[in-house]
């Protein structure tokens, strides 16, 4: 079977586990590809190359309100337990005026999709701080670009996922908001693993393996967080001394259930990531 991911942190459970041969103990022989992007991916799992994809919760809502039928079967990553480790800051010059993401308002923001999961993060915090999201100017660049264009001040503020929220900080970057913080008190299932419905309700019993295994990949890399910070390293290239300090989601810790989605389903809605209401009961798969 293979399984479609993207080289960011939250892969790195998977990768982990096929090291330790966990996929094997499921009965599985499992290959890995990497793509740029969850359009990539879900093109993919619907063609039949891949049997199950990583992606954003809200790229899957997208799909699926494009008639794409897709199933999430299994969580990735939540966010950060603790509420000041965030993992997608808004970060800001250190000498900045801003005080709150409101004063964001009339200014320019990078994300690295128009439309995507990040924009709708900070659209969250500048509400949830009294501003207004629709008047700030989105500027879609793609992530490494950013720290450089905030220093040089063609941006203000930009979305930090890691390492470059580490690095941002290491560097002297300011944390303006932590949106996951302001979305909700708890923590957010925000990663997840999908698959093509049809494969899904023909194959139930395969899939129970798949959804066993990644849920014992997870548990796996919450335990073991040296073993899979060196995955993480090993996957997106990144050094392994920078690995061991930057900020990580939560892992096997929180099940695939309404509601732990419910928090980004709404937000989606209220902030026309999507245009109608997610149903989760539909959309979620139980073995």
């Amino acid at each position: 079977m293979t399984a479609g991911t993207i080289p960011v942190t939250d892969s790195g459970p998977i990768f982990l586990s096929k090291e330790q041969g966990i996929w094997e103990d499921h009965d599985l022989d499992l290959t890995i590809e990497t793509a740029n992007s969850s359009p990539t991916i879900i093109s993919a799992i619907m063609s039949g190359d891949y049997q199950i994809g990583y992606g954003g919760v809200t790229s899957v809502f997208q799909a699926v309100e494009n008639g794409i039928d897709l199933q999430i079967i299994a969580p990735a990553s939540a966010t950060a337990d603790d509420p000041d480790n965030g993992i997608n800051d808004i970060l800001v010059l250190p000498d900045s005026e801003f005080q709150t993401a409101a004063d964001l308002e009339g200014h320019k923001v990078a994300v690295n999709a128009l439309g995507g999961y990040v924009q709708l993060l900070a659209m969250i915090a500048i509400k949830e701080e009294g501003g207004n999201p629709d008047n700030v100017e989105w500027v879609e660049l793609p992530v490494p670009d950013q720290p450089a264009a905030l220093e040089n001040g063609n941006i203000d503020a930009f979305v930090a996922g890691e390492p470059f929220g580490t690095l941002g900080r290491k560097d002297g970057l300011r944390t303006l908001a932590n949106p996951h913080a302001l979305l909700s008190d708890g923590a957010v299932v925000a990663g997840v693993w999908f698959a093509s419905r049809a494969e899904v309700e023909a194959n139930p019993e395969y899939y129970g393996k798949i959804v066993d295994a990644i849920n014992e990949a997870n548990t796996y890399a919450g335990e073991n967080d040296e073993e899979l910070r060196a995955a993480i390293a090993d996957l997106t290239g990144i050094d392994p001394g920078l690995a061991a300090e930057i900020r990580l989601g939560s892992y096997g810790k929180y099940d695939l259930s309404p509601e732990n989605l419910q928090p980004l389903a709404d937000a989606a809605v209220e902030f026309g990531v999507v245009q109608n209401t997610p149903d989760l009961e539909a959309m979620i798969w139980n073995p």
